[in-house]
C-alpha cells in the first residue's frame, strides 16, 4: 500500500514538473484563427469512453459532454456556459471535477458533477448534474494543470508560478470530499518520490539534471518512468536505474505518451509543417541498438493524445486533439487507431469524434 501511494504521488509530481505535458488534462488553448468554435481544453475519463470539453465559441466559452464509441457517432451535448479559466479532471468514469476562479479575488472553487452517458445503442446525448462545491482554495497564482491520481486519491494543481498544490480528494459514502488541508510543494529540476503516509512528506531523490530542465516526464506500467532531457533525448527508468534510449531519430520530440500496457512509447514531435505521433516498442535494458521510431499516419497536426488501450479487434487506440487547417478543421477530438503489432502503420484509422469547426 505504501509503495502504491509513493508511486501515485510520484506520477503527479513528475507530470507536473514541466509544461506543456501530454496529459489530457493540460490546456491546449490557442487563438482561434477563424473566430469560430474550437476546443480549448478537455478531460478524458479513465476508461476512455467519455469526455468533458471546454469550447470557445467566439467570445463565449461552453461546456460540452461527449460519449465515445469509435464504431459510430454519439453526438456531443451542450451542457452550459463555462468559465474561461476552468480546468477539469475525472475522479472516476462517472464523476468529473472542475477547478474554477470565483468572483472573489484569489479564490478558486472545486466542484464535482455526475455524468450520465452510454456508448451502447440506442445511445442518447450525455448529461450531467449541477455542480456540487466540495471546497474553496485561496490561490494567488492561476491554475494551469490538473492531475488526479486514483490510486492515491490526490489531486495536484500546478500553478502559473510552478508551485504544486496537493489535495486529498476521496469518496466518503456517496459524496466526494476534500480531506484535510491543502499541501504546497515546491519543485525544481529534480524528480522526487514523495511518501504520503503520515503528517509529513519524506522525499527520495531519483534523478537530477545539471545541464537544464527535464521535460514531459510520464509514468508507464511496471514502474517505468520516461522523460526528455533538455536536448530532447529520451530517458527511461524503472525507479532503480536510468538510461538514455538510443534513437535513430532526427526530430525533436516534445512529449511522451506511454501505451496503457506499457509495451509501447509514442513520441509527439514536429514533422514537416505539422506534428505527428511516432511509435517505438519500450526497450529493455539489454537493447543497445538505436531504435527508429515509426510515424503513425495522420492528416494535420496532433496537439495532445492519450493511449486508452487495445480494442477487442486488436487495434491500439489513442484519443487526442488534432487540427488540419488545410481542410478547415480546427482543434477537434479524434480516435487514432493502428495495429499494435510488427508494423504499427498497418490498418490505421483516424476517426473524428467532434464537429465544432
Amino acid at each position: 500500500m505504501i509503495a502504491n501511494r509513493l508511486i501515485a504521488l510520484f506520477g503527479l509530481c513528475i507530470a507536473a514538473s514541466a509544461l506543456p505535458h501530454q496529459s489530457p488534462f493540460s490546456s491546449i488553448s490557442k487563438a482561434i484563427t477563424d473566430g469560430g468554435k474550437e476546443i480549448e481544453t478537455w478531460a478524458l475519463n479513465p476508461t476512455g469512453d467519455a469526455a468533458v470539453i471546454r469550447v470557445k465559441n467566439r467570445l463565449q466559452h461552453e461546456l460540452h459532454l461527449l460519449a465515445i464509441n469509435a464504431q459510430y457517432s454519439v453526438p456531443s451535448s451542450y451542457h452550459g456556459s463555462a468559465n474561461p479559466n476552468a480546468l477539469y479532471s475525472f475522479l472516476d468514469d462517472q464523476t468529473f471535477l472542475s477547478v474554477s476562479p470565483t468572483v472573489e479575488q484569489d479564490i478558486w472553487e472545486v466542484t464535482t458533477q455526475e455524468l450520465n452517458y452510454t456508448v451502447n445503442p440506442p445511445a442518447y446525448p450525455p448529461s450531467a448534474t449541477s455542480p456540487v462545491s466540495i471546497g474553496k482554495l485561496s490561490l494567488t497564482a492561476a491554475v494551469e494543470l490538473l492531475v488526479y491520481s486514483v490510486q492515491a486519491g490526490v489531486l495536484t494543481l500546478v500553478t502559473s508560478r510552478n508551485g504544486l498544490i496537493l489535495l486529498n480528494v476521496v469518496k466518503r459514502g456517496d459524496e466526494w470530499i476534500v480531506a484535510g488541508e491543502p499541501r504546497s510543494v515546491k519543485h525544481d529540476n529534480l524528480i522526487y518520490l514523495l511518501n504520503l503516509q503520515g503528517s509529513r512528506s519524506s522525499s527520495q531523490l531519483l534523478y537530477q539534471t545539471h545541464n537544464g530542465p527535464l521535460t514531459s516526464p510520464v509514468f508507464g506500467a511496471n514502474n517505468h518512468i520516461a522523460w526528455l532531457s533538455d536536448d530532447r533525448k529520451l530517458w527511461l527508468s524503472t525507479g532503480r536505474d536510468q538510461r538514455e534510449v538510443p534513437l535513430n531519430f532526427d526530430l525533436s520530440p516534445k512529449r511522451i505518451i506511454f501505451s496503457k500496457d506499457g509495451k509501447a512509447i509514442y513520441l509527439l514531435a514536429p514533422h514537416n509543417i505539422q506534428q505527428s505521433l511516432f511509435h517505438l516498442w519500450t526497450p529493455s535494458v539489454s537493447d543497445t541498438k538505436p531504435i527508429e521510431p515509426v510515424r503513425i499516419p495522420s492528416n494535420g497536426t496532433i496537439h495532445s493524445a492519450i493511449h486508452v488501450g487495445i480494442t477487442p479487434l486488436d487495434h491500439a487506440h489513442l484519443i487526442g486533439v488534432k487540427s488540419d487547417q488545410q481542410r478547415g478543421e480546427g482543434k477537434e477530438l479524434w480516435v487514432i487507431s493502428h495495429s499494435p503489432h510488427e508494423d504499427p502503420t498497418y490498418n490505421y484509422e483516424n476517426i473524428r469524434l467532434t464537429y465544432f469547426t
